[in-house]
């Protein structure tokens, strides 16, 4: 008779902690989590944006093309508050042809074609986005209260960062707030979200009326050794790539970076089923088996996949999944 082996308690402990994460921590415990709410709710989160690392800049910008399921980061720098269209991107520049293409469709009377033409341009659209160093004045963490966490990455659209840059600068004496990052006479930042038509809107966020000091020395002390390096938050690919991505968007050439082909995979097995053979008792009667048409092998395939349980989610564990994911979790 064996005996039993020993339980390798480091193991278990490993695979309580990996099933705890679920694949979404360490990068997204980098953000500043936005509220969850429900059509006809508001939710608040208030932050104290950071001043910038020493020789470094207040935000980092960026703009991203959802293409073939991957984003992809503009080329084109931001210079004197516009998109420097001297800088090429072949992804713009299509972007762009579509709108024209879709204008003479609707000049010639070709609705339905304009259309067609305006939903491809809106997948592809450049996506604003701009990237903060900030704390969170409250936030749960582990389900208790925690004050001032951070420093975390603040990421917001074209709204939110309207807002921060007019309280800096803005020519209306209402709106001016000035260094909204001085640690002590800067202004938090009280942003609310609810949701219009199943939209984040973000239109009632404002600064705090009252200024007040970023906090005490040790959190001042631990924010300037903790910011995080936005610039990251910008990865640029040769151009060559890019015309890649809209090769493959086009559909003239095949996406390879989806290693598994079903196409390839079903040409591979489609002549090698066979039909099960079952035991038949002496007492029972044979019948006569008949190979199954193509067409009810596929009925039975399928009746089988949906009985079939569901399986828990995939977490894939790459940098490239989680900043996607982060991504889509912001505004």
């Amino acid at each position: 008779m064996t005996g039993f082996g020993a339980l390798d308690l480091e193991g278990v402990q490993a695979e309580d902690n990996r099933l705890k994460t679920k694949g979404q921590g360490g990068f997204l415990d980098q953000f500043v989590p936005m509220p969850e709410v429900k059509p006809g709710q508001t939710g608040e989160v208030t932050v104290r944006i950071l001043p910038p690392v020493k020789g470094g800049k207040l935000f980092q910008y960026n703009r991203i093309h959802q293409i073939n399921g991957r984003k992809v980061h503009c080329p084109r720098p931001l210079v004197n508050g516009k998109w420097d269209r001297d800088t090429p991107c072949p992804i713009c520049d299509y972007y762009n042809s579509l709108w024209r293409q879709a204008d003479k469709a609707e000049d010639e009377g070709n609705r339905n074609l304009a259309e067609e033409l305006k939903k491809e341009a809106r997948s592809i659209k450049p996506i604003e986005r701009y990237y903060y160093n900030a704390i969170v004045r409250s936030m749960v963490v582990d389900g208790k209260e925690q004050l001032n966490v951070g420093p975390r990455i603040l990421s917001v659209g074209k709204i939110l960062h309207q807002m921060i840059i007019r309280a800096i600068v803005s020519e209306k004496p209402q709106e001016k707030l000035g260094d909204i990052t001085n640690i002590e006479t800067g202004y938090d930042f009280i942003i609310t979200k609810e949701l219009r038509s199943d939209f984040p809107n973000y239109d009632r966020s404002k600064f705090s009326l009252q200024s007040s000091p970023l906090g005490d020395k040790d959190l001042i002390k631990h924010c300037v050794e903790s910011m995080h390096d936005l610039t990251k938050f910008r990865s640029l690919k040769p151009i060559e790539e890019l015309k890649k991505e809209l090769a493959i968007h086009r559909g003239l050439i095949p996406d390879d970076a989806e290693k598994f082909n079903v196409d390839d995979f079903d040409a591979e097995y489609a002549g090698q089923r066979t039909t099960a053979s079952a035991s038949v008792p002496a007492d029972v009667p044979a019948q006569t088996t008949e190979t199954p048409t193509t067409e009810s092998a596929t009925a039975v395939e399928t009746a089988s996949t949906e009985a079939a349980p569901e399986v828990d989610d995939i977490a894939i564990e790459s940098d490239e999944f989680l900043q996607d994911l982060a991504e889509f979790q912001q505004d």
